[in-house]
């Protein structure tokens, strides 16, 4: 008898880390982008609109991108292909 794989993180974990590193990562760009409008000389609402902005975009982005990767993971283990398209047409 063989033991149950254990190494599977279960759908909530997995999602909670990809909202981790999605979060990680906006923050990283906003900072990047402070630090650039601040080396410009703009003021201190100018960077938190930019930084926010920045944050944002990154953030939908990446959302948009695990959604993508998730739904064609779906669509290419489905057995049912009818929905597929069929090349040129």
């Amino acid at each position: 008898m063989t033991a149950p794989d254990t190494t599977r993180l279960s759908r909530s974990v997995a999602w909670a880390l990809w909202l981790l590193v999605i979060v990680l990562f906006s923050m990283l760009v906003a900072v990047c982008v402070a630090a650039l409008k601040h080396a410009t000389g703009a003021g201190i609402a100018e960077l938190i609109l930019y930084a926010g902005g920045a944050f944002g975009a990154t953030a939908a982005l990446c959302f948009a991108a695990v959604g993508a990767v998730t739904t064609l993971r779906n669509w290419t283990t489905t057995d049912d292909h009818t929905n597929r398209p069929t090349g040129s047409g």
